[in-house]
């Protein structure tokens, strides 16, 4: 194994030390989990337990920081300002002098900003948390200068959770041999329309965001972000994310927050795995609370939760993810091994280590919950979304939608956190919805060899395969399809859209074609300025 020293060193300890644990074993995993959860030596993993506590005095510290760089750059760099505060908050305890002094100076930048509403906001959280008396007129003289601003009107306020519009009533779910699970559209779909529209169900937010975005639902809320009352390592945007955050697995994480940072720590794609611990521990509360009738659910029903659109994701999330079938590990033995070191580790620091879990809770419990969190770590590749630079999402309707090199919908990459696939063909009545998994990786611009290449892990027998579509490239040029593509380019706005639109539903019947792909893309830039 790997010296302590080094393994303090690496950028990716967690799967340092497990590809080091593997190595000892010549490749091959051990007969059981509990084998490698009964010898493993809490020495093997060197980092002690982190607890940081709040601290007003590196509060104001932090504050301090913000208003000397708010005084060298009071022209621009709002948000660095709003960051800055953001972190002081975060340390101060709820309450005190420091907390409501970081409030009243984050409603200055946002009344400099003209954030009226968020300026208010602030000034009565400042005014909650023990702002200080004899500075209480000035942050009155602000208020009253907020409301004269206002003056009746209603200000705009920008982020928060933007709502999905309700599409999923027209989509049902099919489960078949040959695709497995697949969404497909209860109604014809033209060009243009909105196939499948979701926010994610769960979020987990980069280490360097973690004061500009809320712990929960990973909106950005113009920074305007409350702190969780005990650790140093997580903001919201509201009083409801914040609580229920704390009820459904914060309450767990909170304790082991920092050790969790280390545990994770790495490249993007091991934020995965705290993705999944949280998905383990909405299911160790539904156990602490009701062992049998958890028990029944996971044991006997599990079958009942594999389909998104009959599952209440808010209660019943982790169980409908543990319905999903197990990859087939049986080729990669060394990956196996991973595996199953990379869980008994979680289980360590998550829970055997962790005050938050009942040490009872263990007792009888211990292979059930090493169980529960080896299939999410097998489960984590395929259920996380890591489009966005600074969150790693999860999105149960994406994850049901089927691949095909030749799809009939594309989703959108927009600035929002919502998933929003379109209709890019037309779809029929129980059509299957489809999106290319891989960027570029489509018919349009890789040949049939170069898309095996892309899925090793699935056979894929979409038209594009079947047909062996030519790519974009070898195709000539339709000057029928030419013609009327001009004319429709040289037309603005709303008029230019709807001919776009006509255009690809009415000349499917020859798709693929070359202008037929040009003028979806044009499409697509069009609409995404909508969302």
């Amino acid at each position: 194994m790997i010296r302590p020293e080094v393994v303090q060193q690496l950028d990716c300890p967690l799967f340092g030390l497990a590809t080091s644990w593997i190595i000892t074993r010549q490749g091959k995993p051990a007969d059981s989990l509990e084998q490698v959860w009964r010898e493993f030596r809490r020495e093997t993993w060197p980092f002690p337990t982190v607890r940081l506590l709040k601290d007003d005095q590196k509060a104001r510290k932090l504050r301090e920081q913000a208003n000397e760089f708010y005084r060298k750059n009071s022209t621009g760099e709002m948000d660095r300002v709003l960051r800055m505060y953001n972190e002081a908050i975060c340390w101060a305890r709820e309450g005190s002098e420091e907390a409501g002094m970081g409030f009243g100076n984050r409603s200055a930048i946002y009344f400099k900003m003209g954030k009226y509403g968020r300026c208010l906001a602030n000034v009565e959280l400042a005014k909650a948390n023990g702002y200080p008396e004899e500075k209480m007129e000035k942050l009155e003289e602000r208020k009253r200068k907020c409301l004269e601003a206002l003056d009746g009107k209603k200000e705009e306020v920008a982020g928060g959770k933007a709502e999905a519009e309700d599409v999923m009533g027209n989509l049902q779910l099919i489960e078949t041999k040959e695709c497995g699970r697949s969404l497909t559209s209860k109604k014809d779909l033209r060009v243009g329309d909105i196939a499948v529209m979701e926010q994610p169900s769960l979020v987990v937010v980069e280490p360097e965001a973690i004061y500009r975005r809320c712990n929960h639902c990973g909106s950005m809320n113009e920074l305007d972000l409350i702190a969780c009352r005990s650790c140093v390592s997580a903001m919201y945007c509201s009083e409801e994310c914040r609580e229920d955050a704390y009820n459904i697995y914060h309450k767990y994480e909170c304790a082991v927050i920092e050790d969790l940072k280390i545990l994770f720590r790495g490249p993007k794609p091991t934020r995965m795995f705290l993705l999944t611990l949280r998905l383990f521990w909405m299911a160790l509360d539904v156990l602490i609370a009701d062992r049998e009738g958890f028990l029944k659910k996971y044991q006997e029903n599990l079958k009942s939760y594999r389909d998104p659109l009959k599952v209440d994701l808010r209660k019943d999330l982790h169980l409908h993810v543990l319905a999903s079938d197990e990859p087939d590990t049986s080729s990669d033995l060394t990956g196996k091994g991973v595996t199953q070191f990379v869980t008994v580790l979680m289980y360590k620091v998550a829970v055997e280590e962790n005050e938050a879990v009942p040490v009872e809770v263990r007792k009888n419990n211990d292979c059930l919950l090493l169980g529960i969190i080896y299939k999410l770590v097998l489960l984590a590749r395929g259920i996380c979304d890591q489009s966005k630079d600074d969150l790693t999402c999860f999105y149960p309707l994406l994850q049901m939608i089927n691949h095909s090199c030749a799809p009939n919908a594309e989703r959108l990459v927009t600035a929002g956190l919502r998933s929003t696939i379109l209709a890019k063909r037309p779809i029929n009545t129980g059509e299957q919805v489809t999106i290319c998994y891989f960027p570029n990786g489509s018919t349009d611009y890789k040949d049939k060899s170069k898309r095996k290449a892309l899925h090793t892990e699935f056979e894929c027998r979409c038209l594009g395969c079947t047909l062996d579509y030519p790519t974009l490239s070898a195709m000539k040029e339709n000057a029928n399809l030419r013609a009327q593509l001009d004319g429709i380019k040289s037309k603005t706005g709303d008029e230019r859209l709807k001919l776009l639109e006509d255009f690809l539903q009415q000349n499917d019947d020859q798709f693929p074609q070359r202008e037929l792909a040009e003028a979806w893309n044009l499409y697509k830039q069009e609409r995404l300025k909508d969302f």
